[in-house]
């Protein structure tokens, strides 16, 4: 935990603590994930004191990569966490895209975007987390807690807890995931957007790839790919599929190994090393788009709000992001203003959200392309697609205020 010293030093000039009737702004941020930890970190940084109730009852060790943008990474050097995040993270330096005979599709050197715009950097997402916990106030963590009911008029919002205790805030923050309770309960039910794709997320110890070197292989309508963190692999897979096929783990392996079989490259060796299919994460990949993300008292902010499917691998980072712009404009406003400091953020982050969500559902066309046709001119393309117009992309994203 860092020293109420080090916290002070971080602390931007001439921010001071919100009063509303000579007491603090009293905020609730539902959900101890990456957005929230975030949020909760920059609000405390200007002087407030959120406090952050997450259902889990403790942080395990249990998680996927997180591949985190410059534009996310770099706000952690704000919140003093920066070097923190170096020490569990792996800095990319290069991008490989491979067909599923193991031929090469083109090789990115990424040095180009890093050196202008900050290093990528993947990390198992409980040092993320971990990471994260040390820019807030422990005491300011409730784990184990859950949201019943809120009820809201014009000045605040009164929450029940699972505990049967009520709290009144004067905003309360959803940044409880992509399944959000807190979404259906003040929103009404906003089916997810089914991809038509499914997947599986593992971990492999197998050290065969490169450090610092992404590497997918792109099948026909399949997806496999390995991405190096401290330590070990992190592995992403999708296939495409009718949503909620049945996938009991006792067959998850079987059915793995059967969706590959005709992968080349580093693929064999790293099936052949799963073996327990109870460690295996898998789920239908979805996300959402909602035209507004707050409703009187209420806000949601990260995969809550607006979930990225994960071939953009831009999620964490919007979720960073989100947090940032939410603090800012809390911190401009008192209680009877909430609801302007709720409209600026929408204004704010709308546009950039809707652009990075339309282009990871491009590129998960392009990962997934099934048609005969579509695949040949996709990975002949991929051939001749050159630095300079990948880095351009790239830089699009990277340069556009957040």
């Amino acid at each position: 935990m860092k020293s109420q010293t080090e916290m002070d030093s971080r602390t931007p000039e001439n921010t001071r603590p919100i009063f509303r009737h000579g007491r603090q702004l009293r905020v609730l941020i539902i959900g101890g994930g990456v957005a929230g930890l975030t949020l909760a970190g920059l609000l405390e940084q200007r002087g407030l004191e959120p406090t952050v109730v997450e259902q889990a009852p403790s942080y395990g060790d249990i998680g996927y990569v997180i591949v985190l943008w410059p534009s996310g990474s770099g706000i952690l050097k704000g919140l003093g966490l920066y070097r923190n995040l170096l020490e569990v993270g792996i800095k990319f330096t290069r991008y490989n895209i491979k067909n599923d005979k193991n031929q090469m599709l083109h090789s990115y050197s990424i040095d180009p975007v890093t050196e202008k715009y900050g290093p990528i950097i993947s990390t198992y997402r409980p040092d993320l987390i971990n990471t994260l916990r040390e820019g807030v106030n422990r005491s300011n963590i409730k784990m184990g807690v859950t949201v019943e009911k809120i009820e809201q008029n014009r000045d605040e919002a009164t929450v029940t807890f699972d505990n049967g205790n009520k709290e009144t805030y004067d905003l309360v923050v959803g940044c409880d995931g992509i399944r959000s309770r807190i979404r259906r309960m003040v929103f009404g039910d906003f089916p997810l957007n089914y991809s038509g794709m499914t997947g599986w997320g593992f971990w492999v110890k197998n050290n065969s790839t490169p450090p610092g070197q992404i590497t997918e292989y792109w099948g026909r309508g399949k997806f496999f790919g390995i991405w190096p963190t401290k330590g070990r692999l992190s592995v992403f897979t999708s296939v495409q599929a009718p949503p909620h096929t049945p996938d009991p783990p006792e067959n998850r392996i079987q059915r793995i190994r059967k969706e590959f079989r005709e992968f080349d490259g580093l693929v064999p060796g790293i099936l052949e090393e799963l073996d327990n299919p109870y460690e295996i994460f898998r789920d239908d990949y979805n996300d959402l788009r909602m035209h507004k993300w707050h409703k009187d008292r209420v806000i949601l902010i990260g995969d809550a709000a607006h979930p990225i499917l994960p071939h953009g691998g831009g999620g964490a980072a919007m979720a960073i992001e989100s947090a940032l712009v939410l603090a800012e404009e809390i911190c401009r406003v008192d209680s009877k203003s909430v609801t302007q400091a709720f409209e600026n953020f929408t204004k704010r982050r709308k546009k950039r959200v809707d652009k990075i969500q339309s282009q990871s559902r491009f590129i998960a066309g392009l990962v997934l392309a099934n048609n005969r046709l579509m695949f040949s001119i996709r990975n002949f393309a991929f051939r001749l697609y050159c630095n300079r117009l990948f880095l351009r992309s790239w830089g699009k994203i990277l340069s556009e205020p957040i």
